[in-house]
């Protein structure tokens, strides 16, 4: 899946290198690939060397084509909103933002939308394998 990273110099800084995947990738539901794979940014400490994490960054990058459980109940729970049964495979993803600062600091930031919250982009994010928090920007 990750084949290699390709390093996005403009969006490196002297705190994190930020990478993105030549290959298709799957966040919830929604396949990105092609051009939208420049929506789904890496940025790893520059700490650390990308492939020590390549194993790390494709278990939590698959983990979120499985998460469904985790993000349902937090939904419903927070937003109070039920969701219907293929509300998770109707999400789509506009942008990931996945930071590794080490193998067991790392997180992300989903923008997605979904048929439930018409007219709000929700950032999710997440620590680890846990939600942090549901924002609706709309």
């Amino acid at each position: 899946m990750l084949g290699q990273f390709i390093e996005l110099e403009e969006e490196s800084d002297e705190r994190y290198r930020c990478y993105i995947l030549q290959n298709a990738v799957q966040i919830f539901n929604h396949s990105i690939q092609d051009d939208d794979l420049n929506d789904v940014r890496i940025y790893v400490s520059t700490d650390m060397q990308p492939n020590s994490l390549a194993n790390e960054i494709k278990s939590y990058v698959t983990w979120f084509s499985t998460c469904e459980t985790v993000f349902r109940e937090y939904y419903e729970n927070e937003l109070h909103e039920k969701v219907h049964k293929d509300w998770f495979n109707e999400i789509e993803v506009y942008r990931v933002d996945i930071t590794f600062n080490s193998i067991a600091d790392y997180g992300a930031t989903i923008a997605c939308g979904d048929n439930i919250l018409h007219d709000h982009i929700m950032i999710v994010d997440f620590d680890r394998e846990r939600i942090q928090a549901i924002n609706l920007n709309g």
